[in-house]
């Protein structure tokens, strides 16, 4: 009898274990919230530093940010953060007329990473 009353709590426990459903340890994804450049911006001329603001703060030396366009001799250096849940760089080389992407990777603090990309034009008036 003793035996038969231990299987039916076991029954009952493990029930309601799984009607509370999985428990939501993972925090909301990291996500943009704006650039510099703005995606689809024309810009008369090149861009000497680009940003990305995001949700929450991404962890800089796991995280990206690099462009790339006609030529693709620009490089983005010196990846930092100004303290706003941001991206930064300067960009060197040159920026010749036509579209450019810039492609982020951000890694949130709770190991989360998101990818996306920002485009824009860049076409001097001669």
């Amino acid at each position: 009898m003793r035996l038969c009353g231990i299987r039916v709590f076991a029954a009952v426990l493990l029930a309601g274990l799984v009607s509370i459903g999985p428990v939501d340890a993972v925090e909301a994804q990291i996500e943009l919230r704006g650039s510099t450049p703005e995606d689809g911006a024309a810009l008369d001329g090149p861009v000497r530093t680009v940003r990305v603001w995001f949700d929450k703060s991404p962890e800089v030396a796991k995280s990206t940010l690099t462009i790339s366009g006609p030529g693709n001799r620009a490089k983005i250096e010196g990846l930092h953060t100004m303290g706003e849940n941001d991206l930064m760089g300067r960009v060197t080389g040159p920026m010749p007329n036509g579209e450019w992407t810039m492609t982020w990777a951000a890694v949130a603090a709770d190991g989360d990473e998101r990818t996306g990309t920002v485009t824009f034009t860049v076409q001097r008036n001669r």
